[in-house]
């Protein structure tokens, strides 16, 4: 059997054989024979896209650095003094003038505002921590998560307005300017007063300065408690002082030195012008006075709203009211404590009027306690006329023995003050040093918000399907129109 019986076999009469390859062969022939129009579409189509995408959207030129913020709290999003945190705090308007003052300088009609429509900040998330963000999203949880790092940017579309060295300046600039900021504000703390005047003890009366040096020693104790609560068992490095340790001190000097000397002070009746003592105690008592009639009146008042709740058929706590000499007093009867609760409103005023009492009766006893004082300064002075020259030795030795605790009292404050100002110092030294750090050196990059080369890409996809169906269209325009001329 020939070869052409077998193909006859093979296919049948209407099928000739190898069409299939025959066809793809026309077709590459065609698409070869366009290929110059077709490359030339392409080409068009992607330069007008990356054209049209370049007027439109024109590169940015952005410059970046990243900072770093180490200091206690920052892990709970707060500052070392327990205010919340906010990033920004880092480019408040404050800052951003100084940290432009040069540009300003260079060219003053350069509007202020629009640096700070240029700048920006973001928190640094690692790229671990935003896989655990994600899974809690997914998982419909929360993942609390406090950065440390930010990212500070400079953009700016056009271009020439600043130098590349300029915008890195800028940002180096913000950084420098929110540092000495945190530096000032928490490496710079009031410390307690390490000293007292020169001329303090010569012109300050025994109890006025006794009275000094509690007041100074309360707010001393004050100032180391806070810091205790910060820096724990912080130790000085250079002297192996803490807190506490200064505190102790402190309370030691407070409970026995200073007590004594107030004891002596008071005991004895020290004083360098017992006139002036006399005076400020006349002067005290009026005071008392006037505030034991207000406590009274206090008192007098909320009795007269019980008395109406009782005239109104309520529960009155007050079984009776005995009165003597102006005196009032509370007689209660077994039931007070369970109406006591039931009466909010009668146990409230019940309540305002035995304080009101209680404090007059111990303003009473102020007042009783400094005219007994006064009696007591009289008498010594008519008993010093008597017994002059004696009394004078005696009390010569007294002022003596206080005078010299005194000059001690105050050479321990002044010592402990130190020490508690230099461990201060030193914390706070390690509170705010490298507290704000540049981890990554300012770039400048530019950057579309479309991407060229994806637009390209995407203009010659299309260019080239449109140019091959237009080579095809044509020519099967062309042989269309040969065949109809052949018949």
């Amino acid at each position: 059997m020939t070869n052409q019986e077998s193909n006859q076999k093979q296919y049948p009469q209407n099928y000739p054989p190898y069409e299939d390859e025959i066809n793809l062969i026309d077709y590459l022939k065609v698409l070869w024979k366009w290929k110059v129009f077709i490359l030339l579409i392409v080409i068009l189509c992607a330069g007008a896209a990356i054209g049209i995408t370049v007027v439109k959207y024109p590169a940015k030129q952005i410059t970046q650095c990243v900072i770093s913020l180490n200091f206690p709290g920052i892990e709970k999003h707060k500052n070392p003094d327990d205010t919340l945190f906010s990033k920004e705090q880092i480019i408040t308007p404050d800052i951003l003038t100084r940290a432009t003052a040069f540009i300003q300088k260079k060219d003053k009609s350069f509007p202020e505002g629009d640096i700070r429509g240029m700048i920006g900040i973001e928190a640094e998330i690692p790229l671990e921590i935003q896989e655990e963000i994600k899974k809690a999203e997914k998982a419909k949880k929360s993942y609390p998560f406090f950065p440390n790092q930010f990212s500070l940017t400079l953009v700016r579309e056009q271009n020439g307005i600043f130098s590349t060295r300029e915008r890195s300046q800028i940002l180096l600039s913000i950084v420098n300017e929110y540092r000495k900021d945190f530096e000032k504000k928490y490496g710079e703390e009031p410390l307690v007063v390490i000293e007292f005047p020169a001329n303090f003890l010569a012109n300050s009366d025994y109890i006025d300065t006794i009275n000094t040096f509690k007041a100074r020693v309360d707010s001393f104790i004050n100032f180391l408690d806070a810091k205790i609560a910060k820096a724990g068992f912080l130790r000085s490095q250079k002297t192996g002082d803490s807190f506490i340790d200064i505190k102790n001190d402190l309370e030691l000097l407070n409970n026995i030195s200073i007590s004594k000397t107030d004891a002596a002070i008071q005991t004895l009746k020290l004083t360098k012008n017992k006139e002036n003592l006399i005076n400020l105690y006349r002067h005290k008592i009026r005071t008392i006075e006037v505030e034991r009639k207000k406590k009274e009146k206090e008192a007098l008042v909320a009795k007269g709203l019980l008395k109406d709740i009782r005239q109104a058929g309520r529960y009155d706590p007050l079984k009776g009211i005995n009165s003597k000499k102006g005196e009032t007093s509370l007689v209660l009867d077994t039931s007070f404590i369970k109406e006591l609760i039931k009466e909010d409103s009668s146990s409230l005023l019940l309540k305002t009027a035995l304080l009101a009492e209680v404090n007059a009766k111990n303003l009473e006893v102020d007042k009783e306690f400094l005219e007994e004082e006064i009696a007591f300064l009289k008498e010594k002075e008519k008993e010093k006329e008597k017994e002059k020259e004696k009394e004078k030795e005696k009390e010569k030795e007294n002022i003596a023995f206080v005078v010299t605790d005194l000059k001690d009292i105050e050479g321990r404050i002044v010592a402990l003050s130190k020490r508690a100002n230099e461990l201060n110092m030193e914390y706070l030294g390690k509170l705010v040093v490298n507290a704000v750090q540049v981890v990554r050196d300012p770039a400048t990059s530019s950057l579309r918000s479309k991407s060229v080369k994806k637009i390209a890409l995407l203009a010659g996809v299309v260019a080239l399907f449109m140019a091959v169906f237009l080579a095809f269209f044509i020519e099967y325009i062309k042989n269309a129109t040969r065949s109809t001329k052949q018949k």
